[in-house]
């Protein structure tokens, strides 16, 4: 069985055992990364990263097939259907992006599927190991590296700060400036306009110091002049 399995393995000819050993390795590889990105409750799960690592690989079978078939073929290049596929695959990754007042979701999540078309790319070619390693890498840096980030970048605890404007064209800028030189991270923000009121309401999800005192930094930003209301939620 394992002498099987090596020659299956070594076997550059594409045939139907070729290709379904093939689509099996890329069917793990695809529900590994699939598994964790689903355990994150992010937008693209176990399902989509599997189907688009099998794809991927069955795109670079059909390609090598060709050539093997078709030799005098002149658009038998192997290459020419893999790269249309990192290029498609563009276009699905754009999906996972949300963006909505002013933040931005989902560019983790769109890196992932590019990755995994691309690992999907190295089983269809035989390229096992450098799946292997790739897939591996892919994990950790999702895993240990994000709990890295959180530990060297931001200590703090994740609030919710909403401030009101009697404006609709308010100084971000400004505000922006307040908050980061009294060492508060900016996560995320969104931005909404009330043009028949002439207000504006900014909402930042921001990283501060778990016991830090805020009262000087409501004083400092109402000392823009348009500050209506100033609310610090967890």
């Amino acid at each position: 069985m394992i002498d099987y399995i090596n020659q299956l393995a070594h076997d550059i000819t594409i045939t139907p055992y070729t290709a379904a050993f093939k689509l099996f390795i890329s069917f793990l590889l695809g529900v590994i990364v699939g598994f964790e990105r689903q355990s994150q409750r992010r937008e693209a799960g176990v399902r989509t990263f599997t189907l688009i690592c099998m794809g991927s690989t069955a795109a670079m079978l059909i390609s090598i097939w060709i050539s093997q078939c078709y030799p005098h073929f002149l658009n038998g290049n192997p290459g020419r259907i893999a790269a249309q596929v990192l290029t498609g695959i563009g276009f699905l990754g754009a999906g996972a992006i949300i963006q909505g007042r002013g933040s931005i979701h989902g560019l983790t999540t769109a890196a992932c599927i590019w990755m995994i078309a691309v690992i999907g790319l190295a089983v269809g070619a035989g390229m096992y190991i450098p799946a292997f390693i790739t897939t591996l890498f892919t994990v950790f840096v999702l895993v240990s590296v994000e709990n890295m980030e959180k530990r060297v970048f931001v200590s703090g605890v994740n609030k919710i700060l909403t401030i009101t404007c009697t404006t609709d064209n308010p100084e971000l800028k400004e505000i922006r400036k307040i908050l980061e030189s009294r060492g508060i991270y900016i996560v995320s923000v969104s931005f909404e306009l009330l043009y028949e009121e002439n207000r504006s309401i900014i909402t930042y999800r921001v990283n501060v110091k778990e016991h830090a005192s805020y009262m000087d930094l409501f004083q400092e930003i109402r000392t823009l002049g348009y500050i209506a209301q100033i609310k610090l939620i967890a």
